[in-house]
Parts: structure tokens; C-alpha cells; sequence
């Protein structure tokens, strides 16, 4: 029987968890299935393959994520045709980007194009994905079934190709250590807003960084945390169990391992039983993995316990500073994430590490994520830089480069918050920035202000016309930032303000839009 495999993208570790657990029911269904991470496949491999399934994110606004780009080019610029294969595709993705699940979507639509057989109608997941995803899992291993007897067992099975390939350091699987120079909150007191600017060394990164790239940090599980869930589970730490084929105690595996806020929908059917697909994504949204093990009161081996959570992922931050204005130094500015589920109180995984571990002399684990599609654009053109609470971060990079370069371009920067007072982040640096002439114009919106709440799409309504002019004269629009509710709300300023002001239709507009942004004058890092 040919084997399925399972070929997964991931940036945050969804797919990565997705692709385990169809690669578990493919076993379960009496297929032979090897799951494996993009990275680790080979291109010309396809060619051997009978039996694909693809898993993937998509990073960005439409950009494959890193361990798929290889292959991704591969596939669209030197693939032959693949008249033998079958395939299913689930594209992971967020309906907030214009280009929604792009890299699952070019996958399916190649491999169609190539003349591939596609098995069932791709899934497009939005992050709400249980439900969606389970669908189509049903879909495609009904499909295979149908079709298992049909690609024989003629044709020699493709090699195993994991190829465990010495990842470079500083790249995602292959961190290297920074240590925290500066840990301060910038909010002042009186704020309900805790956002942390961290200093970390950067010289063990083996590339440099460049203004508009993200650094991703590996987080470390809360210890207490840790303990709480061994002792739920009944499980030793200093049990060794294997993972991704190493032996490591089970301390260390659900230290640096795997995620304990999230549970997967695995662990809520082994604690729960049997549960429709809206009932899972319920108990998922409600609860955390400490929440289900401590109701269960029953005990997990540490192999079952790993086995059911999901792989812990990176986090990624806009760079905040210039390697020019900082050599050996990288900033990064984190919003502390505090939250009540469940009657209990709650941190995020790399809010409570920065707040109570990563201390001055502290080392993090971190590596570069380069970003060509957000970089500054030349020192002589204007740019206008839209980017309220954190998503300011790669602003005060801009601008700390343009200070050194001393070009003739202009800039404008858009930030908001909730109080001038105590949330107006890097305050001092921009006004250093403005009194330096590196900083033309800048337009606040602070929300709790006033009695009616302002934000940067107001200010920018209230600039249109300044605004249209600056667009008109060939600035760069960069927005970043809030993925969910402000760059929506800013996409749709930008659309009426180039409607009105220059007296076109709707429709003119966004095709305006849309030039912009294949010209590289409308670039959005947002999350």
C-alpha cells in the first residue's frame, strides 16, 4: 500500500498539530501515513508520492510560512507535471487578510495545475478552525479510502525523506541564545496597559537584522505551571519520555515542548469523550490544559499526557530598533497579555516569562525572522507609518535608521492608545525624532481621552486631505499592528479617503489600492 504523506507549514504550530493529528486518524484508518515537516521534504520527492496531504498556514498577508518556503518555490517555479498523485489540501489562515490562507491556496491550485488529481474541495480554515478542519479530515480519509485500491502497489515507495538537515543558527529550529539587557514597562503608573520594551543582545545571530524583520522568541513554560500539571496528571517530571525522537524528561518536555494553555481537541475527547465539533471548539475557548486534567481526576502517563497537547510555538515581535543606531543589540516591545478564564487569572505564555523570568542577564532563546515584504523604503521617499499600540514597534526602527541616513523623504507617523498620560509609547524617541527633523508629522489618537473614543482611522479622516496629497506624491503606507479589528478599519479609511479626496469610485479606488500594494507603496505587518 502507498503511503500518505502528510506535509505540514507552520509559524505558530497549528498546522504542525493538525498534521499529527491526521496522520493519527489515517493509522487509525488502516493507511500507512508519515507525517512531515516541509522543511524536511525535498522537492523532487513529489514525483514519488501517490498519496498527499497538505496542512499549511499562511504568514503574513499572503506569504508562505518559513519552513514551507522551500518547497513552496519549488513547487510553483520547477515541479513537473504530477499526472500520478492525489491530494487534499487544508489551508490554515485568517479571514482579516485580504489574502486569506494564500500559501494553502496556491498549493491546491498548483498541484491541479500540474495535473494532480485533487481528492476533495480544498478547506480554507479561518482561526476558529476545529470545526472546519474536522469536516474535511472525514472528507479526505473518505476519499483515500475510495481511491487506496486504485494507486497499487506497483510502483517502488518513495524513500523516507526526513531528512534532518543541520538547521543554521539563529534560524526556527535552531535558536540561538540572547541575553536580556533591558527590561522596563513603558507604561506609566496609573495605566491598565503593562507593555514591556526588552533590550537583548543579537550578537550570536548570524545575520543581521534590518528594520521591518520580526525576532522570534521560544518561550519557557511558567515552572509552577509545569508542576501543577504533572501532579494533576499523576505524572513524575523526572520521567524521560521521547520527543521528536529524543529522550528528555518529561520537566523539560512540557517546559520547552509543548503548549499547556490551549488544549488540543485530542485531549479534549481523551478527558471529555466523544463530543461534536462545536462542542470541542467550545471547551477549547474555555478552558486551559490545567482546567480539563484537574476535572478529569484521572491519571496520564507522561507519554499519553505529550501525546495529547500541542506543540508549543514561537512567538514573533516587530523588530523596535536599527542595528545602525544599536550594533549588537536588538529591541523588542511586548504587550503583557493578562486575562480571567474559568474564574481563574491567567498570563500568556511569554507575558509571564518576561515579566517574572526574563531579567536583566536572563537568556532567551531566540532567532531572526527576516521580513522582505515590510521593508523601509528608500531615504529620500516619504512614508507614512500607521501603527497604534505595539504595532508602532517597527516605527521607532524606521526612524532611528532615517536619523542616521539623513535622506530627503518625509515621514508621518499615526499611534494610538488608550491614554496620552500613562500609554503614549516611546514618547521621548519620537519627540527626539520630530525636534531632529527625521519626523515630519505625527497625528494621535488616544481613545480614553475623551468622552467619545478616537482612534488612528479618525485622525486619518480628519488629515484626508494632507493625506491624499502625501499618497499622491508617492509615499509608502505601512501599517502595522492589530490584524482583527484596525487594519480592517484602516484599509477602509484609506479606500474612502482616496475615494473622496480623489474623486473617484469606490471601485477605482481599491484597484488603486491594490497597485499600491503590488508596487510595494502599501505594506502591512499585522497580527
Amino acid at each position: 500500500m502507498q503511503p500518505v504523506y502528510v506535509l505540514f507549514g507552520t509559524e505558530s504550530g497549528n498546522a504542525q498539530g493538525l498534521a499529527k493529528r491526521t496522520g493519527e486518524a489515517l493509522e487509525k484508518g488502516g493507511f500507512s501515513a508519515k507525517v512531515v515537516d516541509m522543511q524536511d521534504f525535498e522537492g523532487p520527492d513529489l514525483e514519488k508520492l501517490r498519496l498527499l496531504v497538505i496542512i499549511t498556514s499562511t504568514y503574513g498577508n499572503g506569504d508562505p510560512p518559513s519552513n514551507a518556503e522551500v518547497l513552496h518555490a519549488y513547487l510553483m517555479r520547477k515541479c513537473p507535471p504530477l499526472p500520478e498523485l492525489a491530494f487534499s489540501v487544508c489551508a490554515l489562515g485568517d479571514t482579516t487578510y485580504d489574502r486569506f490562507a494564500n500559501c494553502g491556496k496556491e498549493f491546491d491550485e498548483k498541484l491541479a495545475a500540474l495535473g494532480a488529481n485533487r481528492l476533495v474541495p480544498r478547506q480554507d480554515c479561518d482561526v476558529d478552525y476545529e470545526k472546519p478542519f474536522a469536516d474535511w479530515l472525514k472528507l479526505t480519509l473518505d476519499a483515500l479510502g475510495s481511491v487506496r485500491d486504485q494507486v497499487g502497489t506497483t510502483i517502488e515507495p518513495p524513500p523516507v525523506v526526513v531528512q534532518h538537515h543541520a538547521d543554521a543558527p539563529g534560524t526556527r529550529r535552531n535558536p540561538v541564545s540572547s541575553k536580556v539587557v533591558e527590561n522596563r514597562n513603558l507604561n506609566l503608573a496609573g495605566s491598565d496597559k503593562e507593555t514591556r520594551h526588552l533590550v537583548l543582545t543579537s550578537a550570536n545571530l548570524p545575520t543581521g537584522y534590518e528594520p521591518g524583520d520580526s525576532i522570534g522568541l521560544w518561550p519557557v513554560n511558567d515552572p509552577a505551571l509545569v508542576e501543577a500539571i504533572a501532579l494533576a496528571a499523576g505524572a513524575s517530571l523526572d520521567a524521560e519520555i521521547e520527543v521528536e525522537q529524543k529522550l528528555v524528561s518529561l520537566r523539560e518536555a512540557l517546559s520547552k515542548r509543548f503548549e499547556l494553555l490551549t488544549p488540543d481537541a485530542r485531549l479534549v475527547t481523551l478527558l471529555r469523550g466523544e463530543l461534536a465539533p462545536d462542542e470541542v471548539a467550545r471547551t477549547i475557548a474555555e478552558s486551559h490544559v490545567i482546567d480539563l486534567i484537574e476535572a478529569a481526576k484521572r491519571p496520564l502517563s507522561p507519554e499519553m499526557l505529550c501525546d495529547h497537547l500541542r506543540p508549543l510555538a514561537p512567538r514573533l515581535y516587530s523588530v523596535a530598533s536599527s542595528p545602525r543606531a544599536h550594533p549588537g543589540e536588538v529591541h523588542l516591545l511586548v504587550d503583557i497579555l493578562r486575562y480571567d478564564l474559568a474564574g481563574r487569572a491567567r498570563m500568556g505564555v511569554t507575558s509571564h516569562q518576561v515579566v517574572n523570568r526574563a531579567l536583566p542577564g536572563a537568556e532567551l532563546s531566540i532567532y531572526l525572522h527576516p521580513t522582505p515584504s515590510f521593508r523601509l523604503a528608500n531615504k529620500d521617499d516619504d512614508i507614512i507609518m500607521i501603527g497604534p499600540g505595539t504595532g508602532v514597534a517597527p516605527f521607532r526602527a524606521f526612524l532611528e535608521d532615517r536619523a542616521l541616513s539623513r535622506g530627503k523623504g518625509r515621514s508621518w507617523l499615526f499611534f494610538g492608545s488608550r491614554r496620552r498620560a500613562t500609554d503614549y509609547l516611546y514618547e521621548e524617541d519620537f519627540a527626539r525624532f520630530a525636534q531632529g527633523g527625521v519626523l515630519e508629522k505625527t497625528s494621535l489618537a488616544f481613545s480614553r481621552d475623551q468622552q467619545g473614543k478616537v482612534y488612528v482611522q479618525n485622525r486619518m479622516h480628519e488629515e484626508a486631505k494632507e493625506l491624499h496629497s502625501w499618497i499622491e506624491g508617492g509615499a509608502t503606507v505601512y501599517v502595522c499592528g492589530d490584524a482583527k479589528k484596525m487594519a480592517p478599519d484602516v484599509h477602509a479609511a484609506l479606500l474612502e479617503i482616496l475615494s473622496a479626496q480623489g474623486g473617484i469610485s469606490q471601485e477605482a479606488a481599491k484597484a488603486k489600492l491594490e497597485d499600491m500594494e503590488k508596487a510595494g507603496r502599501y505594506l502591512r505587518d499585522v497580527y
